[in-house]
């Protein structure tokens, strides 16, 4: 069954993940790389803080990457690209999703916040220490499961590592990833990929 995709994101932000997982699947979808889009109204009647990015599947809107990048595979299972609800695979892929999602890119984002996107008089940088801290936890576990493995499903590549990827891409850009040869290596093989959507951090 054909459907009408619109991806709309902004650059390499997160709605990169979407689009690597669109690339992926091979279907016809539409790209709108628009960031003067953030906070107008009109993104707001598609995702409710008019943020990036969202998706629109035959009329019906959809956001949080994560979440889009789940339901653009579940609606093409013969790409292989995700397990089957139910099965050992897909909870693995939950697991690392929700993992690399708050125990990394929460504290990373944070950073960011209160580093140099929020106005001067609202950052608060007496929390920039204890969030890098709390990242380099939670790559630590990613480090010990990548050191043993190709991907995080094993030696197949998945969604999982689209999104999951998207994360410790960021961490290496933020310049967390010196003590970590396998995250690297695990970067330099997500890279290799040919319609790999993340940019690459030297």
């Amino acid at each position: 069954m054909k459907r009408e995709i619109t991806l709309y994101g902004s650059g390499t932000s997160r709605s990169s993940r979407c689009l690597w997982t669109l690339r992926e699947l091979g279907v016809e979808f539409s790209y709108v790389d628009d960031s003067s889009l953030l906070g107008t109204e009109k993104l707001k009647r598609l995702q409710p803080q008019g943020k990036l990015p969202v998706v629109v599947i035959d009329g019906e809107s959809l956001f949080e990457s994560s979440a889009i990048c789940t339901y653009l595979c579940d609606l093409h299972p013969e790409k292989g690209l995700i397990g089957a609800v139910g099965s050992r695979e897909r909870a693995l892929h939950e697991q690392w999703c929700s993992f690399a999602l708050t125990e990394v890119e929460g504290y990373l984002w944070s950073s960011y916040k209160h580093g140099s996107f929020y106005p001067a008089e609202k950052r608060v940088p007496a929390v920039l220490p204890t969030n890098t801290e709390e990242v380099l936890v939670g790559l630590t576990v990613l480090e010990r499961v990548l050191a043993d493995q190709m991907f995080l499903l094993g030696s197949k590549f998945s969604v999982t590592d689209i999104v999951v990827g998207f994360a410790i891409n960021w961490s290496k850009s933020a310049g967390h990833l010196g003590t970590f040869p396998a995250l690297s290596g695990y970067l330099d093989r997500l890279y290799s990929r040919e319609l790999c959507a993340f940019k690459q951090h030297v």
